[in-house]
């Protein structure tokens, strides 16, 4: 992951403006009892060229003077936003309304030179509506930390705390392993998601890409996980599992592959990475409320042949099968000696920012790789208890709008992993291979509903 933010935005309702005071003092006081749990999102970052980032710590987390950009509060019905909350949410809070340059006090990528905050917050109202849009800084959070603050800024809100009344957490000062080994830097060529090569980077299949959000319903990937077990039996190892994840994944490789199928060689290889956590894969494992970025790449690979045919008019199940299969495989690889053969590479890297580079290259996102993340456990059901929202948990939550072509990613989703909510995947691809899929998994039944 390069040295970037990521924007998560949580929707709620709120009736009544004469609130609005008491819920933005109710955020800052829990944000300054949250970053004083979690000191490292106090801190600030600075890009050196050459060398990996450095993260400068606050003195003093819980005296912090809370201003722009830690702490924004806007209207931005004043500033132009056309749409009330409701009639946001009635057309499926479209990704293209989500601009981050009106919704985030981070709306830049940070640059070398600039010292720029770990995070920040903006508060958004709009007619009977309220956004909260919260800014990650990578190099400091991961997915897990990001929900690991979240959670606890939400309860430090319900609790009324104080940041007098806060300790810092347990998994809060925890570091990852370094890679102290005698034996000679591992071969970055051994690593098949990097290409440290000076290979120009791909270029975009289009001029213009798009990113929308499509909606499965539970029962629907209920079904397509027990047909593509089905087929499994008898043909995989009997230990061998795959879950609603691996099948979704699956469903989508196809489908993108498919559309992208008549400027491919079907003998090229495609690439599936995914974004794993590796705090319980390690031994000895890091807490789960480990605070920092542990996540590394695992890798899914085929032949474009074992995913697409010319003559096959429809999307087949047999195909879906082999492709979660073998994303099922790339997790399972993911282990101690795996994470760790990582981070012995990662710091025989002379300049860090080379790595996100370097996988950027190795999967060729615009032509025959795509990079997921499943985000279903990250913030749907965090009760933020903000005073005067219609709703302790968020109606919805989206990411601001970007449109990086090849990027799939799951959306929190109510009941995380279990339950019968709707799941939501926000995929970004070419306009024209945007179309293809759409369509074909719209015809085919597969999706309920697609907002762009």
């Amino acid at each position: 992951m390069g040295p970037i933010y990521v924007r998560k935005l949580f929707g709620f309702r709120f009736e009544h403006p004469s609130r609005r005071t008491q819920a933005c003092d109710a955020l800052r006081q829990g944000l300054l009892a949250t970053m004083t749990q979690h000191p490292s999102a106090a801190a600030n970052i600075m890009l050196v060229k050459g060398n990996a980032p450095s993260v400068i710590p606050s003195p003093n987390p819980s005296t912090m003077e809370l201003g722009p950009p830690v702490f924004v509060v806007e209207d931005i019905a004043e500033a132009g936003f056309p749409f009330t909350y409701q009639e946001l949410c009635e057309q499926g809070v479209p990704p293209s309304l989500l601009q981050k340059e009106l919704l985030s006090s981070l709306s830049n990528h940070p640059t070398c030179g600039e010292l720029c905050p770990a995070m920040g917050i903006q508060v958004n109202f709009l007619p009977r509506g309220l956004i909260l849009c919260v800014a990650f800084h990578h190099t400091v959070f991961d997915g897990a930390s990001m929900t690991t603050f979240l959670r606890a800024l939400g309860a430090n809100i319900k609790a009324e705390r104080a940041p007098a009344d806060c300790l810092v957490g347990p998994g809060a000062l925890e570091r990852l392993p370094h890679s102290r080994s005698a034996t000679p830097p591992p071969k970055s060529s051994d690593f098949p998601e990097y290409d440290f090569s000076q290979a120009p980077m791909p270029r975009a299949s289009s001029p213009s890409a798009t990113a929308r959000v499509l909606t499965f319903t539970a029962d629907k990937l209920a079904a397509l996980t027990s047909e593509v077990a089905g087929l499994l039996q008898g043909t995989a190892d009997p230990s061998d599992f795959v879950s609603t994840v691996d099948c979704l994944g699956g469903l989508l490789w196809v489908a993108v592959m498919r559309a992208r199928q008549e400027r491919l060689f079907p003998h090229a290889m495609t690439k599936w990475a995914i974004a794993v956590n590796a705090r319980h894969r390690l031994d000895p494992p890091l807490p789960a409320e480990y605070f920092g970025n542990a996540v590394v790449c695992g890798l899914a690979t085929l032949q474009i042949s074992q995913l697409v045919a010319a003559d096959e008019s429809d999307i087949s199940v047999v195909r879906v099968a082999c492709a979660a299969s073998r994303i099922r495989q790339a997790v399972v690889a993911v282990d101690n000696a795996y994470i760790r053969r990582r981070l012995a590479l990662f710091s025989s890297i002379l300049d860090p920012a080379e790595i996100p580079i370097a996988a950027k290259r190795a999967l060729r996102m615009p032509g025959t790789g795509l990079d997921f993340s499943d985000w279903r456990e990250q913030g749907a059901d965090i009760e933020f208890a903000i005073p005067g929202a219609g709703s302790t948990s968020p109606d919805w939550v989206r990411k601001t709008w970007s449109a990086n072509e090849g990027a799939v990613n799951i959306l929190p989703r109510k009941g995380g992993r279990r339950g019968s909510a709707d799941w939501e995947v926000l995929l970004a691809l070419s306009v024209e291979d945007m179309e293809n899929v759409c369509s074909e998994l719209t015809l085919g039944g597969w999706v309920s509903r697609v907002v762009e």
